[in-house]
């Protein structure tokens, strides 16, 4: 699986979000959201097209259509045991404490999801 910096997942979640994406539609977000600049996104498309994260699609008049290659449900569970196994030695146990002390993450929540998935 590819790795993506943040600003590239940013731009993954537009796609996701919106199915097939051109240049302005991205554009457009990130206007509203502000988390990365507009002069970045043609250089972020082009890496990710490399990267083949994404894919130019079709062409909507005179801008490209990009349409995603990863699959985000895949993607965030590769992400998520990469930092287990990075940065808690695959311990999931300490992961979970740590999400606690910080509460980031409540006995309530923790229940609900075992109680409900499991």
């Amino acid at each position: 699986m590819v790795r993506l910096s943040k600003s590239e997942i940013y731009i993954m979640y537009v796609i996701w979000e919106k199915g097939d994406t051109t240049f302005f539609d991205i554009v457009e977000k990130v206007r509203k959201d502000k988390k990365i600049s507009e002069n970045t996104i043609r250089p972020l498309l082009a890496r990710m097209v490399r990267k083949k994260a994404i894919y130019k699609c079709d062409k909507k008049g005179r801008t490209h259509v990009y349409r995603a290659l990863i699959n985000k449900e895949e993607y965030i569970k590769y992400e998520t045991n990469l930092f287990t196994e990075n940065v808690y030695e695959g311990d999931v146990k300490g992961l979970l404490l740590n999400l606690m002390k910080d509460k980031k993450l409540k006995k309530d929540v923790l229940e609900d999801v075992y109680n409900n998935y499991f």
